[in-house]
């Protein structure tokens, strides 16, 4: 790199801003063209730097990606550590709706930190620490309800992959049916079964996630004092 596009770089961005603009800039153009086409000298252009400024902070595409989706754990794991409730099952059910809330928000993080495009994690070790630590945060809530008699017993491993599975199902639906309301009218939407209960999901997403807690909670007493407050 020149003389002068250093220069026009440090104009640009102050120390650490270039790394944050590319990562916004790639979540921007995910958003809009997807991943195909994406290169760093392309998210360079849009940045508004010289081709090679990227690559002070990201070494290729796949790494660009891998800090986003890092990037994106970090949040969920911040969104879900603030469902702090001492009563083990409210915090488990706030901790479900806030990874509902993160995902719905940020469809572009959520689908890289989920899906295949990025592929195996043990190559990204930023990233494999960002998801354990979140899944880690998951675990911890469901053994203190089994600890407390709250939630059922079982394998916590089991019942890990159970409960993911269940919010994560819930975030899929609700991000689906928020793009399939941006394109259809609504009207439509509730001609088609499988769209109109994509759509039930999505307009009520705590009393879904309540359902499915059903066959959690040891006490149904506790069931009924989160529907009294969803209802």
């Amino acid at each position: 790199m020149n003389a002068t596009h250093r220069g026009d770089d440090e104009r640009s961005y102050h120390h650490g801003d270039l790394r944050k603009a590319l990562l916004q800039t790639c979540c921007e153009h995910i958003a809009c063209q997807g991943t195909e086409g994406l290169s760093l000298r392309a998210l360079a252009r849009q940045a508004g730097v010289s081709p090679t400024a990227p690559y002070r902070h990201f070494d290729s595409r796949q790494a660009l990606l891998a800090a986003l989706a890092t990037e994106g754990f970090e949040e969920l794991a911040e969104s879900m550590a603030a469902a702090d409730r001492d009563d083990p099952i409210e915090a488990l059910f706030e901790c479900g709706r806030n990874y509902i809330r993160y995902a719905e928000a940020n469809p572009v993080k959520y689908h890289l930190m989920f899906g295949d495009v990025i592929g195996d994690f043990s190559g990204h070790e930023a990233l494999f620490e960002a998801a354990r630590h979140c899944y880690a945060l998951l675990e911890a809530k469901l053994v203190n309800g089994q600890e407390s008699g709250a939630l059922r017993g079982g394998d916590v491993r089991e019942l890990g992959g159970t409960v993911w599975a269940m919010v994560h199902g819930l975030a899929g639906l609700v991000i689906t049916a928020r793009s399939k309301a941006a394109q259809a009218p609504l009207a439509d939407i509730m001609e088609i079964p499988p769209l109109r209960a994509q759509q039930a999901v999505a307009d009520a997403p705590e009393r879904a996630l309540l359902r499915l807690m059903e066959g959690l909670i040891s006490n149904p007493a506790d069931l009924e004092v989160l529907w009294k407050r969803w209802r």
